[in-house]
């Protein structure tokens, strides 16, 4: 189990409004956008995607090619957000249409409507 020690107490209305600039640069294809919501050494680890997890900005960037090109978001409807020390867990509906088989899923490459939960488990560093 890997664990890191903040430098500083994220208030939850920070937290919030990084998830909020990290999803709008993810609707937006905004690669430095994304980047700028993550730490250097920031740990991603999408389950079941090849080669997870990530731990640089490079590798990071990979998933998003991959994710960018094969999911075409829609909408995203939060269903949860836990707070702790330093930590959010956050729930969402995801719904999007598949253009490629992402992650072994079988989405299919046909622009066929996909609908499903997600959850992100993110720790803080101040406001990244």
């Amino acid at each position: 189990m890997t664990t890191t020690e903040p430098t500083i107490s994220t208030p939850p209305e920070v937290m919030d409004e990084v998830m909020a600039r990290h999803f709008e640069a993810e609707a937006n294809h905004d690669r430095p956008g994304i980047l700028a919501t993550l730490t250097e050494n920031a740990e991603h680890e999408p389950v079941g995607f090849p080669g997870a997890p990530f731990h640089s900005h490079d590798e990071l960037m990979g998933f998003y090619e991959v994710l960018f090109e094969q999911l075409e978001q829609i909408d995203i409807e939060p269903v949860r957000r836990l707070y702790g020390h330093n930590f959010l867990v956050d729930e969402i509906q995801y719904k999007g249409r598949a253009h490629g088989d992402f992650m072994g899923f079988g989405f299919g490459p046909d622009g066929k409507p996909v609908d499903f939960r997600l959850m992100h488990i993110c720790e803080f560093d101040g406001d990244r």
